[in-house]
């Protein structure tokens, strides 16, 4: 006992940096849990065999411009016949994506050192492709140079078309076209029905990681053609308030609309009445301004000038000079 009340003398002396240190990263440790806990409860993976009419219609659907060759998106799922339907979300609702090709790659650390290993499932197509990366935890994880190989291996075992370019510097030019990786970001929108506590270990995450950074650095993409995308965390929604359509008879009868409006100098005495020490200030320029707008467009809802060039007012000022001189 008396070593520990000694030792709560230092508290004063330096000892409360250790204190505070300690529960910084506590509350880091303790909200990224607390918000992945939160964020696996509302994942739902769908089975991929259900979208692939779509996604093939979608890919040769001419009525969409092609926004890539190789369509690349990362997934934090390792079972190799479904997608996250944040994925599916993305590429067929929030914007449909056409693509050559789409490529959902996980990546997967293994115990050994120097892994360098992947494996793919086409689900029987030519343009769908989920691949697992087994890296080991000291290979580099630079995702963009190890794709090239995969699809280069594709196009050798006839699982994937040839994507010859038309245009290009080289002498030779490549099978393989171009990549663009579209990366997704939860947030949480404010109709979201979840208790506060869980919303404020979410926000919490989700500040941490824009700190820390993107995947884009951690997987070496830096240079590569990146789309973000933020897609809203699905979950049960708050009851909205219903609106009911009133007509304009309706609205004017009721006094929510007036029939006439009002003149310039009564919708200008309305407005005093919330205006301030500053625009009390200002009250002779704006019904100078009001004025002179309607002069100009004989009416009081506009709120420009006729323009006025430069070689005009030069014109005005020779006439001008003229008549002096003439006098």
């Amino acid at each position: 006992a008396m070593f520990f009340f000694s030792s709560l003398t230092k508290f004063f002396h330096g000892g409360y940096f250790t204190v505070l240190m300690a529960t910084a990263i506590f509350v880091v440790m303790f909200v990224w849990r607390r918000g992945t806990a939160v964020e696996r409860t509302q994942s739902v993976y769908l089975p991929v065999d259900k979208y692939i009419d779509q996604l093939r219609s979608l890919s040769h659907d001419a009525d969409y411009s092609t926004l890539a060759d190789n369509l690349v998106f990362l997934t934090n799922d390792s079972s190799f016949d479904k997608l996250d339907r944040d994925i599916l979300y993305s590429i067929l609702d929030k914007r449909p994506k056409r693509a050559k090709a789409y490529y959902f790659i996980n990546i997967s650390l293994t115990d050994d050192p120097n892994t360098r290993e992947f494996i793919v499932n086409d689900f029987g197509t030519d343009f769908l492709f989920k691949i697992t990366l087994r890296l080991g935890f000291r290979v580099n994880q630079r995702i963009n140079t190890y794709l090239y190989q995969i699809v280069g291996d594709l196009i050798k075992n006839n699982q994937l078309a040839p994507q010859n370019h038309k245009y290009s510097i080289y002498k030779e030019h490549s099978e393989i076209g171009d990549f663009r990786f579209c990366l997704l970001r939860k947030v949480l929108a404010p109709e979201t029905d979840i208790n506060g506590f869980d919303a404020r270990c979410l926000e919490l995450k989700y500040f941490i990681r824009r700190i820390c950074g993107s995947p884009a650095r951690w997987y070496g993409l830096e240079n590569s053609n990146i789309v973000f995308e933020y897609v809203p965390l699905f979950s049960k929604v708050k009851r909205g308030q219903k609106l009911t359509r009133i007509t304009l008879d309706d609205a004017a009868q009721t006094g929510s609309m007036p029939l006439v409006e009002a003149p310039m100098k009564e919708r200008i005495a309305e407005i005093e009445e919330d205006e301030d020490i500053f625009a009390e200030a200002l009250h002779k320029e704006r019904v100078e301004n009001a004025a002179t707008v309607a002069d100009y467009v004989g009416g009081d809802t506009a709120s420009f000038r006729p323009l006025k060039l430069d070689e005009e007012e030069a014109d005005e000022d020779v006439f001008e000079e003229q008549q002096d001189t003439n006098h």
